[in-house]
Formats: structure tokens, C-alpha cells, sequence
């Protein structure tokens, strides 16, 4: 056992008081981290369980009736019009369309067959020349005066006031 002089005796005094203030610095950093990471767990936990059960998915119904009261109200009748107006019917002839009395010959002149869809409802594409208008159209479909009586291959026999008239592609 040596015996220490003052001044080394102070100086391990000085140097076990620093020892203890940078463990104490160190400490304090370490428990400041850990504060945010508590803190930002808590915000993560808060968040899944306001999703979880407070914007809960609401059932279709409860959504189409949002959507139905978002979406503002319109007249029937101005939707009709709008879907008038949008419609693409080429299967029947415009109503406004004056439609003369034609001979068979007129007939053959005025309209054209552009071609035929073959499937489980045959149908004609037959172009109106003085209309200058495509319709397509099923048997049994009118085109003002003339029916659809049958649809082959590569004709449409076309009724006209009792008489057949057929249209060859």
C-alpha cells in the first residue's frame, strides 16, 4: 500500500467526479431518445385503433346513400333529354324522319346493304342513302314502311307493303 500524495488523491477525485458527469450526460440522452420512441409508438398505436374501429368500411348500402346525397339532384325530364339526345339507336329510324311512299325500284336505289352479322340474332347493316343514315337492324325490325323479313348470308329480303324486295351486299 502506497500511500498517495494530496495531490494524486485529488486528482482521482477529479477524475471519478468526471467519470460520473459524462455517465450522468450519456444517461439523459438515453432517456430523452427513449421519451420519443414511447411518444411515437403512442401515436402509432392511436392511429390503428381510430382505423381499426372508428373508420370502420361502412357496409354498399350505407355508401350508396352517400354517394346518393352527394350527387345533386336533377330533373327527370332533363335527363331524358340528355339521354335523347346521347342515345346512338340506329336500329330505328328518327321519329321526325318524313318517310315518302317508294317503288321497289326507289327501294333498291335509295338503300344499300353494307354487310351482315352472323351470330344467334342475325343482323343487317343497310345504309339510306337519301338519309345518310346506317341502321343496323334485326328480322323482324321496321325501317319506316319496310320490314325485315329475313336475313341470308349475303341478302335481306325486305317486306314493302306485302311484296319481297331483296337487298344483295
Amino acid at each position: 500500500m502506497t500511500d498517495s500524495t494530496p495531490e494524486e488523491k485529488l486528482l482521482n477525485l477529479i477524475r471519478k467526479d468526471q467519470s460520473k458527469a459524462r455517465i450522468g450526460k450519456d444517461l439523459k440522452i438515453f432517456t430523452n431518445v427513449n421519451i420519443v420512441l414511447i411518444g411515437l409508438i403512442g401515436v402509432v398505436a392511436i392511429v390503428f385503433l381510430a382505423d381499426a374501429f372508428i373508420f370502420k368500411k361502412k357496409p354498399p348500402e350505407e355508401l350508396a346513400a352517400d354517394l346518393e346525397a352527394r350527387i345533386p339532384k336533377t330533373q327527370p325530364a332533363i335527363i331524358e333529354k340528355i339521354e335523347e339526345d346521347n342515345a346512338i339507336d340506329q336500329s330505328k329510324p328518327d321519329k321526325d324522319m318524313n318517310i315518302k311512299k317508294v317503288s321497289k325500284e326507289e327501294i333498291m336505289g335509295n338503300f344499300n346493304l353494307l354487310g351482315i352479322i352472323r351470330g344467334d340474332n342475325d343482323q343487317a347493316i343497310i345504309e339510306d342513302k337519301v338519309l345518310n343514315k346506317t341502321f343496323f337492324l334485326y328480322k323482324g325490325d321496321s325501317l319506316g314502311e319496310l320490314k325485315v323479313y329475313d336475313i341470308k348470308d349475303s341478302a335481306v329480303i325486305l317486306e314493302y307493303k306485302g311484296e319481297k324486295v331483296e337487298l344483295k351486299i
